[in-house]
């Protein structure tokens, strides 16, 4: 049985930010938004993250998450988490226990081809989920959440988790060179053009306590 590792946590690492601004017919129809959010999209800045953390207190593990962008939930404007992926069971349970993010198991693979080029792939239960090839630049600034936050909530087994990371890093404009999506598994954004792509180097990230609520329920649930 896996030994509980509560919040806080903090990691070290490097990863990309993808930024996007998706409609509301892609957000509906492939990106996974649980029944709790449906019709309660907001538009506002997504995101997609592929992250290779080299630290934390979980360990080290890699991740790929999709962030639709805002939804109207409990009276706030605040981002969800609708799809990610991890490398290791360890933050799987926890990730599922602390924040209420729903974490599945994935194998990654992150593969340096020079100074400024990457492939990454993911693979889930034995198929593609996604293969990335991503071209960073020389230029480097400073990075840090209070330019881009993300609010988290989550809604996950009658319970809600509200969550605001904290982070720092070293940012170069980056890009997409190419890339292929399964759908089945992760939303397909091969033909939806991002605003910005940044490749985050040593960076450090907090994982505070979440907030947590009882969800109630509603009569004749």
């Amino acid at each position: 049985m896996e030994k509980p590792i509560p919040a806080p946590w903090n990691l070290t690492g490097n990863g990309y930010i993808l930024l996007f601004k998706f409609s509301e017919k892609f957000v509906n129809t492939r990106g996974f938004v649980p029944p709790c959010f449906k019709d309660s999209f907001q538009h506002g800045l997504g995101s997609i993250m592929l992250v290779d953390y080299h630290s934390s207190d979980a360990g080290p593990y890699q991740e790929l998450l999709f962030i639709p962008g805002k939804f109207l939930y409990q009276g706030q404007h605040l981002h969800t988490i609708t799809k990610i992926y991890v490398s290791t069971v360890t933050s799987v349970i926890n990730g599922r226990n602390n924040w209420g993010i729903p974490k599945e198991l994935a194998t990654f693979n992150f593969t340096p081809l020079d100074q400024h080029n990457e492939k990454i792939s993911v693979t889930v239960n034995g198929n593609p989920a996604m293969k990335i090839h991503l071209k960073s630049g020389w230029l480097s600034f400073p990075v840090h959440t209070a330019l881009l936050p993300f609010p988290l909530v989550q809604n996950l087994d009658q319970k809600i988790y509200y969550t605001k990371f904290i982070g720092k890093g070293t940012g170069r404009l980056a890009k997409i060179v190419d890339i292929d999506v399964n759908q089945k598994y992760f939303p397909d954004i091969g033909a939806v053009k991002p605003l910005a792509v940044l490749k985050i180097s040593n960076f450090k990230i907090t994982f505070p306590v979440a907030r947590i609520v009882e969800e109630k329920m509603t009569s004749g649930d």
